[in-house]
């Protein structure tokens, strides 16, 4: 059987009889259970019988001058518990990838000007992500990978014309 608690104003449960033996309540405390129309004190649920610690001169829990009204709860809805779906911590959005290999293989094989752009936006990306601008570190890899793309592109166009050059002084 599943037992909801509210000891000293602070409800808890589901708890199970092993839970609630661990819990170091007295006799102040209010249980509620499918079953039940409304809270009771735990001094009145007979199965529950030396699992608490007696209070004297208080046995009902009420405070001086302020008697102590827990919240009924119907019978056919149990009492409040940790929601289902509770709030997930929000997960950083992972660095957006800097295409600094890309742009370090482009730029040695292929066009050395336009692969130093490349590094320098590759490297950009891992600054503005450190600072926390994710946009601008999702631009920065963007505009480096088209760098990256341009370089290879331009290499590909002028390896030929750099062979023609190498042979004629090579004659």
């Amino acid at each position: 059987m599943q037992y909801w608690i509210n000891h000293k104003g602070v409800q808890s449960g589901p708890v199970d009889l092993d839970a609630l033996k661990q819990m170091g309540l007295t006799s102040a405390a209010y249980v509620w259970h499918e079953g039940l129309s409304d809270w009771v004190s735990i001094t009145q649920v007979p199965e529950l019988e030396g699992m608490y610690e007696a209070v004297e001169g208080n046995p009902s829990g009420a405070v001086m001058g302020q008697p102590y009204q827990p919240q009924p709860q119907p019978a056919s809805q149990p009492a409040p518990q940790q929601p289902q779906y509770a709030e997930q911590p929000v997960q950083p959005e992972p660095c957006p990838p800097t295409n600094l290999v890309w742009a370090i293989i482009s730029t040695v094989l292929c066009c050395i000007p336009t692969g130093i752009v490349a590094i320098f936006y590759a490297l950009k990306v891992s600054n503005k992500y450190r600072e926390g601008d994710i946009e601008g570190a999702k631009r920065a890899s963007e505009v480096g990978a088209w760098w990256c793309i341009a370089t290879i592109i331009l290499g590909i166009i002028c390896q030929p014309f750099l062979s023609m050059l190498t042979m004629s002084l090579g004659h």
